[in-house]
């Protein structure tokens, strides 16, 4: 017994020293995936918007300029008759509003002709012109004598006043809208127009304009 003891004391002591005497082995350290570097990239580039660039075409007019062509409105147009200065005054597109209804530049300016056929000495005087924006506001005056034919009305003799308000919308140095407000009853009052007539000659003036617009407009 003694004797097995001794062996197995022996047998163990011999695999200690053995395995002490072997070279102990490299732990390789694990392998670190080879992760690719990919350079920053630089923020893009943060786009401006273009500068606003005014265009150098278009009048810069003043308050001043808006009100001097409405001056030659009354002075040259509507007293002078002085029609050729009308492209120098109005767009070629201006409508006019009168009475709740609207009317191209050119039927408007067809019954002023009328208008100053039947009184030659026509008169329109405008009082302190006003501006709010691109807004200028006359308050004005006629004064003249119906003595000639004009607006297929004959003429009375009479004298003519009568009172009314225009305003003015200006684009660009010209006019591109007008709102007239006056009595056209009071008108043919005062020239001996009794109203049933009056209202038989508008009704006619705007039937011909209808007429003029159904065979000019285009398609």
């Amino acid at each position: 017994m003694r004797m097995n003891r001794i062996l197995c004391l022996i047998v163990v002591v011999s695999s200690l020293w053995m395995l002490a005497a072997r070279p102990a082995e490299q732990v390789k350290p694990a392998a670190t995936p080879n992760k690719a570097i990919i350079p920053a990239q630089p923020a893009p580039a943060t786009q401006k918007k273009p500068a606003t660039v005014p265009n150098k075409n278009l009048p810069v007019v003043s308050a001043e300029q808006n009100k001097a062509v409405v001056h030659r409105v009354f002075d040259d147009l509507l007293s002078r008759g002085r029609y050729e200065t009308i492209s120098q005054l109005y767009t070629p597109d201006c409508i006019v509003h009168f009475g709740g209804k609207t009317y191209r530049l050119e039927e408007s300016v067809s019954e002023g002709k009328g208008w100053r056929m039947a009184a030659p000495d026509l008169k329109m005087t405008h009082e302190a012109l006003t501006i709010n924006g691109d807004i200028v506001t006359a308050n004005w005056t006629a004064r003249g004598t119906h003595t000639g034919h004009g607006n297929g009305l004959q003429p009375s003799g009479k004298p003519i006043f009568i009172q009314g308000n225009s305003r003015f919308r200006m684009v660009n140095g010209k006019i591109a809208e007008v709102w007239n407000n006056y009595s056209r009853d009071e008108l043919f009052r005062q020239i001996g127009v009794s109203p049933k007539v009056g209202h038989l000659y508008i009704m006619t003036q705007e039937f011909l304009m209808a007429m003029d617009r159904f065979f000019t407009t285009e398609d």
